[in-house]
């Protein structure tokens, strides 16, 4: 029997789930193009030398539980820049800061017991014992068998079993940083993921930076950048391509394919892809974004505070979400004796900020850190806005990613990924594109 010709794909979107469904073929033997609209690749996993700083566009950290992600950076060479420093988080609370240690063994430090305050005697155990006993697999796709969960928002989990303070203090800063939207917006068994996310999960980064794991995956396949998509070519209920135009401007070009892989934001895949199956349609209509904002600012001192991430509150008058430093990550984000903090502004607040310049932003970002890390004046800075920060897992998410992957996009050879039909993560990412390469390589399309 003749062997099987390579088969061919194009991935839209040079993201995360984009590239690391390409290197997945490409690691099969395909011959992949990925079509990316701007200059560069990662979207919103992007890092920026700024002089002798490290700046993260908008990924941060990468949690160590997650083994697609891991196993990916590692066979895109990335092994040997690994670093999970052993920095300890931190909730400020009170008008204190109170650390903790993911997976420490000693429970003094496993939790911020200072910001939990008495109640938390009694609220760890119940908001526990429903993660227990709701939550039966850790999986990046969030919870699939907890359906209640799934049907209810955190805020009326919550409500009805543990304290004002907790949900004030805890839970609904622990919501926007996993999530990046509140208790009200996203699913109780989401908020469980989140709470494994934040209290059991290392963090860390790459020497380079987060953007060196896209750049990594970007050598894996022919990657074009400068390229938008305006619409998946199809004969009959087939895709057979993507046609593209260049963003500087000229003439339109098909790129033909036996699989195409659509990883970019719902809103926009929507626009490129043509009308899809029902269950596909039902959902892409059903997805809400929530905006984020990243500041990142260089200081020429030292700071002595934890790396974090650092959970704040708006209670508290805080502006943004969280707060880190590059400790967290690499030592290399910033030279000896100097420093690189981020701000990360989600959900409503950074929406409210949507219309403010930079200099505003910047200044917002400014006060929380030295308010939480003691930080100065900054020497350098950078704004980076993202109206399609991260989807929101509302009630009913689960669901949806059971259906999306079960009904698929409703277009033969056509599949979809991204943060959207997973989690709202780095990881998701990955994981979305990775089993969409999966898909395509176990159809056998290319050997028509």
């Amino acid at each position: 029997m003749a062997r099987a010709a390579p088969g061919r794909a194009v991935v839209i979107g040079g993201g995360l789930a984009g590239l690391a469904a390409a290197a997945r073929l490409s690691d099969a033997g395909w011959r992949v193009n990925v079509l990316e609209k701007d200059e560069s690749v990662g979207g919103r996993c992007r890092t920026v030398r700024s002089g002798d700083f490290l700046f993260d566009s908008g990924a941060q950290h990468f949690h160590d539980s997650y083994d697609d992600t891991l196993n990916t950076a590692i066979r895109a060479g990335l092994g040997e820049r690994f670093r999970i420093p052993q920095e300890p988080k931190g909730i400020y609370s009170g008008g204190k800061l109170s650390t903790f240690l993911p997976r420490a063994l000693d429970p003094g430090t496993l939790l911020p017991w200072q910001a939990l305050g008495a109640s938390g005697l009694f609220d760890v155990p119940v908001v526990g014992a429903g993660l227990l006993t709701g939550y039966r697999g850790y999986n990046v796709r969030f919870p699939y068998w907890w359906k209640r969960g799934d049907d209810s928002t955190a805020l009326d989990f919550l409500s009805r079993r543990t304290t004002a303070r907790y949900r004030r203090a805890v839970a609904e800063p622990v919501a926007q940083y996993a999530s990046g939207a509140g208790l009200n917006s996203i699913s109780a068994a989401g908020f469980m993921v989140a709470l494994r996310y934040t209290f059991l999960d290392r963090t860390g980064g790459f020497t380079g930076g987060m953007g060196s794991l896209p750049e990594a995956l970007a050598d894996k396949a022919k990657v074009i950048t400068g390229m938008h998509v305006t619409e998946v070519v199809r004969e009959g209920k087939r895709a057979t391509g993507v046609k593209a135009v260049p963003t500087a401007g000229g003439r339109s070009r098909t790129y033909k394919a036996d699989a195409v892989i659509c990883a970019i934001p719902a809103p926009q895949a929507r626009e490129v892809t043509g009308k899809l199956g029902p269950t596909a349609e039902g959902i892409l209509n059903k997805i809400e974004y929530s905006p984020s904002v990243t500041v990142n600012l260089a200081f020429d001192e030292e700071c002595s505070a934890p790396g974090g991430p650092v959970l704040l509150s708006g209670a508290e008058g805080f502006s943004a979400a969280w707060v880190c430093t590059g400790a967290s990550k690499a030592a290399e984000y910033a030279p000896g004796g100097a420093t690189v903090a981020t701000a990360v502004f989600t959900g409503g607040v950074a929406d409210a900020l949507a219309g403010e310049p930079d200099s505003a932003l910047i200044e917002a970002a400014r006060e929380d850190c030295a308010r939480v890390l003691g930080t100065g004046a900054p020497v350098a800075s950078r704004v980076d806005r993202f109206e399609l920060g991260r989807p929101v897992v509302s009630p009913g998410h689960a669901a949806r990613v059971r259906a999306i992957w079960s009904a698929g996009s409703g277009v033969d050879n056509l599949l979809l990924a991204g943060d959207w039909t997973m989690s709202p993560t780095i990881e998701g990412a990955v994981s979305s594109g990775l089993r969409a390469a999966d898909v395509a390589l176990a159809s056998g399309a290319h050997s028509h």
